[in-house]
Order: structure tokens, then sequence, then C-alpha cells
């Protein structure tokens, strides 16, 4: 995987582009708030750029507010969006503001990564 973009290092976030060949699979590692979250919204750019289904990672992110939603469902937008081992915080998120509903929820990431490869299969 790579790093998307290049960032301050003592951003709290990291994020990770890595494309497969029927997804992209950004791995978001820390705290996504208005102050970090411009590395994931660059690597989903670049997802929904090409049109790409997207994973998002989220197993080991910390912390997420308004950022992070507004950022994934922009990408919405443009291209389905699987999250990811979203649990605590981040699932209450989800859960309180409705958005649950929204994206495709997964426990882990292979399990997001096989549905994507299932429905790439099945042309849906």
């Amino acid at each position: 995987m790579a790093t998307i973009g290049d960032f301050p290092t003592n951003t709290s976030i990291t994020v990770e582009l890595r494309r497969t060949p029927t997804v992209y699979l950004v791995r978001v590692v820390g705290d996504i708030d208005i102050d970090g979250v411009d590395p994931m919204r660059a690597a989903l750019s670049e997802a929904a750029r090409t049109g790409t289904p997207v994973v998002l990672d989220c197993t080991e992110t910390t912390f997420a507010d308004s950022s992070f939603l507004n950022t994934a469902l922009h990408a919405l937008r443009s291209v389905p969006v699987h999250l990811a081992g979203a649990t605590g915080m981040l699932a209450s998120l989800l859960k309180v503001t409705g958005t649950d509903e929204v994206f495709r929820l997964h426990s882990d990431v292979a399990t997001a990564l096989r549905e994507c490869a299932r429905q790439e299969e099945g042309g849906s």
C-alpha cells in the first residue's frame, strides 16, 4: 500500500490506498476530524475519480466526527462505499445519524472484499 498525499508527519491520521482488481481499499488509521480529514478526502477522491467501489477500512480508526461522515458521503455520490470494521464510537455515529442504512457495512475487510468481488461477478 502507498500513503496518499504529502501530509505533515504530525497529523493524527494515516491513509493508505490500494487498488485490487475490483475495489479501492482505503485504510484509515487514527483520528479523523476537521484537522485530519484531508488525507482521507484525497484517497476517496482518487478512488471516486475512477468509478471503482471503495472499501474503507475503519478497523484502526480511533476517532471520527462529522468530517469523516461528510467525506464518506461525498464519495458515495460517485461510487459504492463499503465500511469495514466500524465499531465503537464510529458505529454509534453511523447509527445516531442513520447513515448505517446508507453505507454497506461489513465486520471486516475480508468480508467487504469478498462482497465487492461477488457483486463484480454478478454484474450488480
